[in-house]
């Protein structure tokens, strides 16, 4: 039935074309269902459904051969397998019992030697710049889905124009690329703990004004009977739809020999937003704890997303005498734009004072990763990598360092495949330690996640058994737990919790 369902399809797409007058027409398409259920364990014994995910996807992509035009199209319908909370009216509707949305990750002309060796791309699309697995500090065209943590942040389409100039087909390549409007990243749910949340750690650069503004809030968050802090409000200062905020990016691509390297630079914005405003004020519970009156804190939180300039470089080969082990080095040098932040509970706390200091400062940082692989046999594959700088990670008092390494064994004619990966925080200096303000090794904050801790870390093991019983099919199980200390990267409440689960792919 989906052959016939292709033939269709594409019987249909020739017509049209040969009635548009086009000779020579090129098609290919393909569509997949992907099943991703999880369970959270956020504890041993109360685990929880975490995800109920189902994807179909179209793929498409018509060549017209005398024309030397491409299109190339891509949606995808989500299904996310919970119904909305609502009243009995959202009860009628489909979308709110069983809500569906779109993606797309591409949607875009090609038109091939518009001038000799010069080929232009236009429409929604993603751009991967950058050879290092997964971790890529050059890529900064595209804005990530961090909604994901098994993914490690994907990038989204974003409408664009992409020029490739590739003179008298040679081994260098010069790309120019326009992003009109900007587009921020999707942040996971848990985010709010990290942007916005009135009782988390407070992002300040400087530990001076991190202690002293500590030192205000902890009048109540020290007294959790006598306040109520509530959910605070987010307001996100999008840039204006104007030509000044639209994203540049270059690159320069050569071979020389056995190695590709590459130079790139980009100007646009960070897509995880700062917080350069939170406004306390208090409120009237109408409650009493012990004949005291319980004052409400309501806290308005201003985001916005910073200005960066970003140098970068990009570098892969093989080595032949350790049988073609694969090798790269990617590193860019960000120059952010300076971010402060207005702390102010003057109208919660009688006497305090408007703290104001950077959020991001203008220090220029240097984001890498560095890794290798190597073919054991055609069943073993490793896999390693050092990581200075996460992706979410923005200013330089930020960046922190982590590994990964990976083992893939192949089995039953490669049908059967055991992944496992670790990703681990490299230990370092507890922040909170600047808190200590009697010298007693106790840090004097109340807020959510400081600790006494002289160093943190934390650790992610990634197994995965991948099974492929048929051609197109691919089940899978896995689990992806996490240790470490409270405030750590990936032990933090922000973080979400450790989950196993089950997914299904089908494709043709």
């Amino acid at each position: 039935m989906l052959k016939n369902f292709q033939a269709v399809i594409t019987g249909l797409l020739v017509t049209l074309f040969a009635a548009l007058g086009v000779a020579d027409v090129t098609i290919d398409w393909g569509a997949e269902i992907k099943n991703d259920f999880r369970i959270d364990v956020k504890e041993v014994d109360t685990p929880e459904i975490g995800y109920n995910r189902t994807d179909f996807g179209l793929s498409l992509k018509a060549g017209l051969v005398p024309n030397r035009l491409n299109f190339v199209g891509h949606i995808n319908l989500v299904w996310q397998g919970y119904p909305r909370d609502t009243d009995y009216h959202g009860l009628t509707t489909r979308q709110t019992i069983a809500p569906v949305s779109f993606e797309s990750n591409s949607a875009y002309i090609d038109i091939l030697d518009v001038l000799p060796s010069l080929d232009i791309r236009l429409g929604r699309q993603i751009v991967q710049w950058g050879s290092a697995d997964m971790f890529n500090p050059t890529n900064n065209i595209n804005a990530l889905d961090l909604s994901d943590p098994l993914l490690f942040g994907k990038y989204i389409a974003n409408q664009m124009i992409r020029i490739d100039y590739n003179p008298r087909g040679g081994n260098l390549v010069l790309t120019a690329i326009w992003v009109p409007v900007f587009q921020p990243s999707q942040l996971p749910p848990s985010g709010l703990l990290r942007v916005g949340d009135p009782t988390s750690e407070l992002p300040f650069s400087d530990p001076r004004h991190r202690r002293d503004a500590e030192a205000l809030r902890n009048i109540y968050l020290r007294n959790p009977n006598a306040f109520d802090i509530y959910t605070p409000d987010l307001h996100i200062q999008m840039p204006e739809f104007t030509l000044a905020n639209s994203q540049v990016g270059l690159r320069a691509q050569w071979l020389i020999g056995d190695v590709d390297a590459t130079l790139s630079y980009y100007y646009g914005r960070d897509t995880v937003p700062v917080s350069i405003e939170s406004n306390s004020t208090r409120v009237t519970t109408g409650r009493f704890f012990e004949g005291t009156p319980v004052m409400g804190v309501a806290t308005d939180v201003v985001l916005r997303y910073p200005k960066k300039h970003v140098l970068g470089f990009d570098i892969t080969g093989q080595i032949p005498f350790l049988d073609d082990m694969g090798i790269w080095f990617e590193g860019a040098l960000v120059f952010p734009e300076a971010t402060s932040m207005r702390f102010d509970i003057t109208p919660v706390v009688p006497g305090a004072r408007v703290i104001e200091g950077y959020v991001v400062d203008p220090t220029p940082f240097f984001k890498f990763t560095a890794g290798a692989d190597y073919s054991i046999n055609k069943y073993l594959f490793i896999n390693g990598q050092f990581i200075r700088g996460f992706p979410d990670e923005f200013g330089a008092h930020a960046i922190h360092n982590y590994w990964m390494g990976m083992l893939e064994i192949k089995m039953l004619q490669e049908r059967l495949a055991l992944r496992n990966v670790v990703l681990g925080e490299i230990p370092h200096k507890d922040d909170d330690l600047n808190l200590d303000q009697d010298g007693d090794g106790r840090v004097e904050s109340f807020a959510t996640g400081a600790t006494n801790d002289g160093r943190i870390s934390s650790i992610v093991y990634f197994p995965e058994i991948q099974y492929r019983p048929l051609s197109g099919l691919e089940l899978s199980l896995g689990a992806f737990l996490k240790w470490g200390h409270r405030e750590s990267k990936f032990a933090m409440p922000a973080a979400g919790s450790s989950t196993v689960f089950f997914r299904a792919r089908a494709s043709f």
